[in-house]
């Protein structure tokens, strides 16, 4: 076995793998192998992550020194999450038939859509769930037709129709205990709100999969999508979505006048700029493109703070994005039909969350109060959210 050392914190040496093969990124792998602790923080974390991919290609390339028994590690890790891959590229057909039965168009997003068309090899690209957009008008078909064949939603909506006006979409779960995500749109709260949900359905990027033809987004419209996921995702943003984001901006299949009018009319570029600079940031990329150019340029106003921090800052959470949420709602009546969904939702969603009304309207109260002063406290969950951190 060879002499082993410790080489830079376990999150540093994750950000490396997951830069590695990166054009312009000054990131550094160790030089030689890892200590037995360092190596299973790293490979723990890689696996979190779903860099496992990223990992494999840089102990074949040589660029990343290990034993013998940590090559092999690797390898057993990654060939798991291919074998999950390929159970979850089975459910996603089997799931894209059951909607085309009933006439349900839907785009791939994310995951394996991601994989297929963004990187030179699938394999580099692992996911840990299936995420599809249907349009607001078959949204609740699509949840029935999905349930009639075993799938289930872990909560009812607020009310009927909350979920194809106002929500971000709904997590399923197939006989097998596999997650199925269906969206109406590409985050929770008033970004979501105020993506024009036109500009997803427009022409399709088209991959196959076990030789059938899917449709995803087309690459501008993942490159967006990537972004919300990095910034209004998870926090701290995960490396996945930045490593996507890497992907497209450094290639030539993205119009970048294309992403930035989308953005404006989304009224998502400080979304878009602070995802392509925590990405530029996070890998070192030394090479300015012209949309790395942009995002260092892009000043937020207000309104964009004062909406970023909803998703940004410690105290985050879905009571303030759900409150936060009105702002991007047009017209009063509208307004009202989602106070009325939270703080009167039906019984059955209520039974699922709070023990009584009283409590929901106490619980809505206290969120209330928090997000007067910019950020909401409590944790309304109005709305069966999404996960972030698989796709």
């Amino acid at each position: 076995m060879s002499a082993t050392v410790n080489t830079g914190g376990t999150n540093e040496l994750a950000t490396a793998v997951a830069a590695y093969g990166l054009a312009g990124s000054l990131t550094e792998l160790p030089a030689k192998p890892l200590e037995d602790r360092a190596w299973c923080d790293l490979l723990a974390e890689v696996r979190r992550q779903r860099l496992t991919g990223h990992l494999v290609k840089a102990l074949v390339d040589g660029a990343l020194a290990a034993d013998d028994m940590q090559v092999s590690e690797a390898g057993d890790v990654h060939s798991r999450a291919m074998a999950d891959a390929l159970v979850l590229e089975d459910m996603l057909i089997a799931a894209v038939d059951h909607l085309a039965a009933h006439r349900v168009e839907a785009r791939v997003l994310k995951g394996p859509a991601t994989a297929h068309l963004d990187y030179p090899d699938p394999a580099l690209r692992s996911f840990g769930d299936i995420d599809l957009l249907v349009r607001s008008a078959d949204f609740d078909a699509a949840v029935s037709t999905l349930a009639a064949n075993g799938y289930r939603r872990r909560f009812p909506e607020p009310r009927p129709g909350f979920d194809r006006r106002f929500g971000k979409g709904v997590a399923l779960w197939n006989p097998a205990g596999r997650e199925v995500d269906l969206h109406r749109t590409l985050a929770f709260g008033p970004f979501g709100l105020r993506i024009r949900l036109d500009a997803l359905w427009g022409s399709a990027a088209v991959f196959r999969v076990g030789g059938r033809e899917l449709a995803a987004l087309a690459p501008e419209l993942r490159l967006l999508h990537a972004c919300y996921h990095t910034v209004l995702g998870d926090h701290p943003p995960r490396l996945v979505p930045q490593r996507d984001i890497a992907q497209l901006v450094l290639s030539d299949r993205v119009d970048v006048d294309s992403v930035r009018r989308l953005a404006a009319s989304w009224q998502g570029e400080a979304v878009v700029a602070q995802a392509i600079r925590t990405t530029w940031d996070s890998f070192q990329i030394a090479d300015v493109v012209a949309l790395s150019a942009w995002a260092q340029r892009h000043q937020p106003d207000a309104r964009e703070l004062r909406d970023l921090a909803l998703y940004t800052t410690e105290r985050a959470s879905y009571a303030g994005k759900s409150l936060g949420a009105l702002r991007a709602i047009p017209g009063v009546r509208a307004k009202f039909r989602y106070l009325r969904a939270l703080a009167f939702p039906q019984r059955s969603y209520v039974q699922d969350h709070h023990s009584s009304y009283a409590a929901r309207l106490r619980h809505g109260a206290v969120a209330g109060l928090g997000s007067s002063s910019g950020v909401a406290t409590g944790s309304l969950n109005g709305v069966d959210t999404l996960s972030n951190s698989d796709g």
